[in-house]
């Protein structure tokens, strides 16, 4: 299973919580429909954009030693999540045993793919501007507005 998620399409309906479109609004269906949205998204979930990370800044960061060993602690903790019996030592063998190379290549491929079309994309993260965090890829062009996110990178706070 890849770890990229998410996506938006143009003529998805999107309901975000607390949001509840009248059936007036949905059937005038006027051009700027996708622009609103993606507005929406970006105001609901409180998204900043990077705009410190330009290509150079994206690439440095899928390689950087740092993110890294991060990523794989996330990796081994979701594989313990997944099965609560699985040791800290064998949750990070399986890691080191292939996972870890598996979610690289899928990482690879997302880079492969949003590369190309960089001039359409933007990057947000959230309020917080954690640089650490997880971030949140906007591709718009002439096939509609799309938001991609690596999975795995989401940490979620239990209490």
């Amino acid at each position: 299973s890849s770890g990229i998620n998410a996506e938006y399409g143009d003529n998805e309906d999107v309901q975000l919580a607390g949001s509840n479109p009248s059936a007036e609004e949905e059937e005038t269906g006027e051009g700027g429909e996708t622009k609103e949205r993606k507005i929406d998204l970006v105001h609901q979930f409180k998204l900043v954009e990077c705009t410190y990370m330009n290509k150079k800044g994206f690439k440095e960061w899928l390689t950087d030693e740092d993110n890294l060993k991060r990523w794989k602690k996330y990796l081994t903790d979701a594989l313990q999540e997944k099965d609560f019996k699985l040791s800290d030592e064998d949750a990070a063998a399986k890691v080191e045993g292939g996972v870890m190379k598996e979610w690289k290549k899928e990482l690879t491929n997302f880079a492969k793919f949003l590369l190309p079309q960089w001039k359409n994309v933007m990057i947000f993260h959230d309020a917080k501007e954690d640089i650490e965090g997880a971030k949140i890829f906007y591709v718009g062009d002439d096939s509609g507005d799309h938001f991609y996110y690596i999975k795995d990178l989401y940490r979620t706070d239990k209490f």
